[in-house]
């Protein structure tokens, strides 16, 4: 502690074998070391790591294990997700996902815990939910939402998504939904 003497009672801080016991406790039991590595692993979400983002995640709601779509299918551009490819490009789809389960890794899962916070302190609105897009995927390309005027809108994406992020945006369920809205996904990638 930096101050040691501040805590010792008045009565006791002339005793000079007091004092020196609590100043030899003091020096190996010095705690500011590890509350500034509890604050930077744990409470700190820019830079927890392992148990720390666990403890996030309970506190949002979001859990580290992910349902990965590990295959892309023959789709339309009609459809409502990010996983349809073209004619010579994926298999037909066969009834059920070839999904697997996947243990995010810190930067993956700080990232669905940004999205489910934001989610979570959102008003619905356009204007927020592109504040949502731009925080989540800064520096990756273009993401925004766009209002179709017809009760649904499109989370649309000018870069091409990593799988981890396909599976934030699509499976997890943290992107805001207003209330009475279809929501369906769409990238526009031009490379």
């Amino acid at each position: 502690m930096d101050n040691i003497q501040q805590t010792i009672l008045s009565q006791y801080a002339n005793s000079p074998a007091l004092c020196s016991i609590i100043d030899a406790w003091n020096q190996a039991l010095d705690p500011a070391s590890l509350i500034d590595q509890w604050y930077a692993l744990v409470w700190n979400v820019k830079t927890a790591q392992g148990y720390g983002l666990d403890v996030w995640g309970r506190i949002v709601g979001v859990s580290r294990v992910l349902s990965i779509a590990s295959v892309d299918y023959l789709g339309w551009r009609e459809a409502n997700d990010l996983t349809e490819e073209g004619f010579d490009q994926a298999p037909w789809y066969s009834g059920k996902d070839a999904t697997s389960n996947y243990r995010l890794s810190d930067d993956g899962y700080r990232q669905l815990i940004y999205a489910r916070a934001l989610a979570n302190i959102s008003d619905g609105s356009i204007l927020s939910l592109n504040t949502i897009l731009t925080t989540l995927f800064a520096g990756q390309g273009d993401a925004y939402v766009r209002d179709n005027g017809d009760m649904t809108m499109t989370y649309v994406f000018k870069f091409i998504p990593t799988d981890v992020q396909v599976s934030i945006i699509q499976n997890s369920g943290v992107l805001p939904c207003p209330a009475g809205v279809g929501v369906s996904y769409s990238i526009e990638a031009t490379s």
